[in-house]
């Protein structure tokens, strides 16, 4: 059963087994990486358990934020909770998960479901739109519906957005990652501007703006695109298929598309790959690119059944849903693939190709971004103007741009070094003024001081030598090292956590509460923050109360 499942497999989805050991790769990753994350977890969960261990519940802000952040499980927090006698809070973790998924959805309902209901309705009565515009720019069309906020209407006047639906069209309604076209709709005394196009169940929606006149159901328009933004676009396409032909002979002949935009003015390319893309192999990519574009390949455009054009070696995007027949691009020798975009005729037409940036976008996938043709050198310009002004103020040639950056930096280094020198001291000079504030609690010291705007750094400095000058005793610093910034740091001796059981990463974390803040730290050391600096005052007063009654 399981070598007939085995085969069943590797004949329904021959992509699986041609990506046998990329798929085995990452999963080995996404398991190493999973276990780094719960190990984060664990350690987050260990703090929430020693700062919630006096209330005896873990909340369910801290429980959400263990499951969303580093995949914990509720029912393991729930059981290492237990271990520590703890209950968490159940319903306050639905609430967080209710709202989460209440801003996922949000954050993806893109679609405007009032157009779309009236599409539904006027689909009923309206023929797929006809496409035209493989091979005409221009054409005269019917309007077949007019809305307006997603209502169907008979009229619209002069200043309104309107969708508008036509019999056919020359213009091209985003899909397969290129963007819709622009241009114009005109009649007698009319015009109306076309700034996008969507597709949706085979009608193609004109969202548009009445410029001059009024345009009403059933009447005649002359539909012209915008042919200096199709020209940019196609450009971008057909660089897009090079950069994925070139990406396969240069980095991985395994790599497959996972999603892409064709802009006017630039392209995306994101692709399956386990690692970056070295400069190195960017370079060649580009060079090899250009150097298809500079060779004149004729682009050939074919529509036949997509067993023919699998046979021939079309590249499909893994999980696209084709129907019998399908188009193929092909530029002989360097590319072909299954795709309903438009596309130049010859690979001269895209001039240039620039690769701006490659990074990595999720675990696995890998993005370029890139310009073709006329958005090269607008691009080029941008980065000329830059280099000019940079040599205008170093007074330097080009080439020793880099030389002078690296310098500045070192230079900087050294300065910065130097300036926390200059910190730590100012620390210990300003620190050491405090030894005689010191008030005495029995046998321990207790020291609680503002100390200005000091950073936390030279902060942490102050605490550790005045608790160390004072002997058995705490001592608690404050400072405001910016306008939106509580630094806060606490200092104890080992007599004070044994015998008076007071623990500096604990106590200087709930005091951080009060300045809308947090953090924790070793028993005798810890620091911590806030965003409210004033409630200083008050934090440093309720951490002297409170030491003064916990040393007694």
């Amino acid at each position: 059963v399981a070598e007939t499942a085995i085969q069943l497999s590797q004949k329904a989805y021959p992509q699986v087994r041609e990506r046998d050991s990329f798929i085995k790769a990452e999963l080995e990753r996404e398991e190493a990486t999973f276990l780094k994350t719960l190990e984060r977890g664990e350690k987050l969960l260990a703090e929430i358990i020693s700062k919630t261990e006096k209330q005896g519940q873990i909340s369910g802000v801290d429980a959400f934020t263990l499951y969303d952040t580093f995949g914990f499980p509720l029912e393991l927090t729930q059981e290492i909770a237990e271990e520590s006698n703890l209950t968490v809070d159940i319903e306050g973790f639905e609430v967080e998960m209710k709202q989460q998924q209440e801003r996922s959805k949000a954050a993806h309902e893109t679609i405007d479901l009032t157009v779309q209901g009236s599409l539904d309705k006027l689909a009923e009565h309206i023929h797929p739109t006809e496409f035209l515009g493989y091979t005409d720019l221009q054409s005269t069309a019917k309007v077949e519906a007019v809305l307006i906020e997603g209502k169907s209407v008979e009229t619209a006047t002069a200043g309104t957005e309107i969708q508008i639906v036509l019999d056919k069209t020359p213009f091209y309604g985003e899909s397969g990652g290129q963007i819709g076209d622009r241009g114009f709709l005109t009649g007698e005394d009319l015009v109306i501007r076309v700034d996008d196009v969507q597709k949706e169940s085979g009608i193609f929606v004109h969202f548009c703006r009445v410029e001059r006149g009024q345009v009403s159901v059933n009447e005649h328009l002359k539909a012209t695109i915008d042919r200096s933004c199709r020209r940019r676009v196609q450009a971008n396409h057909t660089a897009t298929h090079l950069l994925q032909a070139a990406l396969k002979k240069v980095v991985d002949d395994s790599i497959s598309q996972a999603g892409s935009l064709v802009d006017f003015d630039r392209l995306r390319f994101d692709f399956n790959c386990l690692r970056a893309v070295t400069s190195e192999e960017l370079q060649e990519i580009e060079d090899l690119i250009n150097t298809w574009i500079a060779e004149a390949h004729d682009t050939e455009i074919e529509v036949m059944p997509i067993e023919t054009a699998k046979e021939k070696g079309a590249i499909a995007m893994f999980g696209e849903k084709y129907g019998a027949e399908v188009r193929v691009i092909d530029v002989p020798g360097v590319s072909m693939e299954l795709c309903g975009g438009t596309h130049v005729r010859n690979t001269a037409e895209i001039g240039l190709f620039k690769i701006m940036s490659e990074s990595g976008i999720s675990s696995g996938v890998r993005r370029i971004e890139a310009v073709a043709g006329p958005a090269v050198l607008e691009y080029l310009k941008v980065r000329e103007t830059v280099v000019k002004d940079l040599c205008d103020r170093f007074k330097i040639k080009p080439e020793e741009i880099s030389d002078r950056i690296t310098t500045l930096q070192s230079e900087l280094k050294t300065t910065q070094k130097e300036l926390e020198g200059v910190k730590q001291e100012l620390a210990i000079a300003k620190s050491d003024q405090l030894l005689n504030e010191a008030e005495s609690i029995g046998e321990f010291k207790l020291l609680v001081s503002d100390m200005g705007e000091m950073d936390a750094k030279a902060l942490q400095t102050a605490a550790e030598r005045l608790q160390q000058k004072l002997g058995e005793g705490a001592v608690i610093l404050g400072s405001i090292p910016s306008e939106e910034k509580v630094s806060l740091v606490a200092a104890f001796s080992k007599k004070v956590n044994k015998e008076k059981q007071l623990q500096a990463g604990k106590f200087i974390g709930q005091i951080a509460k009060i300045c809308g803040g947090g953090g924790g730290g070793r028993p005798n050391l810890a620091q911590a923050g806030g965003r409210d600096p004033s409630k200083l005052s008050e934090a440093l007063s309720t951490a002297k109360q409170q030491l003064k009654e916990g040393l007694q």
